[in-house]
């Protein structure tokens, strides 16, 4: 019941989020996004690109931490390989339990990890994305009074409502982990509080997945409108965790109606911000998507193949 139940909920901001992305696009016009997305030049792309690429393996950091808790060691080039793929299909799927889960079973089970295992890889790597971006989420509520040009005053009262409580949120975290020894369930999965160093870890690896997506973005925005970081990292920060939060998969509608309804700029650059917005969902989540799709595909084949000629080579013998 509880299921279904966030399943409607995630449906719900889908299909709002959605609409108003159109209601948006109607208004600026289809021709004139589509025309400021094209004329992106290469050189941004390739920035942006960078930054991906960086981030990439930093998410590899979220396997290799999360091998450690359950102590298992593989080599980084398998980790690395397993890690992309993992999160390229579920960055823009979604369930990550699911979608990453099952890239993970495919790499990891061969290699000897068992299943209860990986299931409890996942969940600590799901821990961690947390962890950093609670604590990304501070330092945006922080920033936030040296940002005058934020967004509107009326909405700032909401902001710190909803801050404060994140921010308890994930201080009691912190005290669970440093002071308790109490376990935490995600998804079904029981985790126990990992050490000190582990935890400090898990914040630099999270923290910097989350700085290095929001340079994947900046960078094309830049391009578009000009403006200074802080205000679009404090207000991608949030559409970012609020589209995570909705469990719509990549935050797909969610992260971008509440960019254009936080966003200073964004009633007067319409066009500007919505061509950004789809640019960035292209080299972040469709590219390395179909660059997955790509790789499990010559995987599956090359697999079944040696399998295939395992079982020839067996039944001649």
């Amino acid at each position: 019941m509880f299921n279904r139940l966030i399943q409607f909920v995630s449906f719900f901001f889908f299909g709002l989020a959605l609409w108003l992305i159109i209601k948006e696009v109607e208004k600026v016009g289809l021709e004139k996004v589509w025309q400021l997305m094209s004329s992106t030049p290469l050189w941004v792309l390739l920035i942006a690109g960078f930054f991906v690429a960086a981030d990439f393996i930093v998410l590899a950091c979220y396997d290799v931490l999360a091998l450690d808790y359950i102590r298992y060691k593989l080599p980084f080039r398998t980790v690395f390989k397993t890690s992309a793929v993992g999160f390229a299909v579920s960055n823009t799927v979604g369930h990550a339990f699911i979608s990453g889960g099952a890239v993970r079973y495919l790499f990891y089970t061969p290699l000897g990890v068992p299943r209860a295992q990986i299931l409890l890889l996942i969940a600590f790597e799901t821990l961690t994305l947390f962890m950093g971006m609670g604590l990304i989420y501070v330092i945006a509520v922080l920033l936030t009074p040296f940002t005058p040009d934020l967004t509107d005053k009326s909405h700032l009262e909401t902001y710190y409502g909803v801050s404060f409580l994140i921010v308890c949120a994930f201080l009691g975290y912190w005290f669970w982990v440093i002071r308790s020894k109490r376990n935490v369930k995600i998804s079904g999965v029981t985790l126990k509080a990992p050490s000190g160093r582990l935890t400090g870890l898990q914040l630099l690896v999270g923290v910097a997945d989350n700085f290095l997506v929001s340079l994947v973005f900046f960078s094309v925005f830049r391009y578009h409108l000009e403006t200074p970081f802080l205000p679009v990292f404090i207000v991608y920060t949030i559409a970012q965790i609020t589209a995570l939060v909705s469990q719509v998969p990549g935050g797909l509608g969610v992260f971008t109606s509440l960019f254009l309804l936080l966003f200073p700029h964004a009633m007067t650059e319409k066009a500007a911000v919505l061509a950004s917005l789809f640019v960035y969902r292209v080299i972040y989540f469709i590219v390395p998507f179909l660059l997955a799709l790509i790789y499990l595909a010559f995987y599956v084949i090359k697999k079944h193949t040696f399998e295939d000629k395992a079982v020839l080579n067996n039944n001649f013998k």
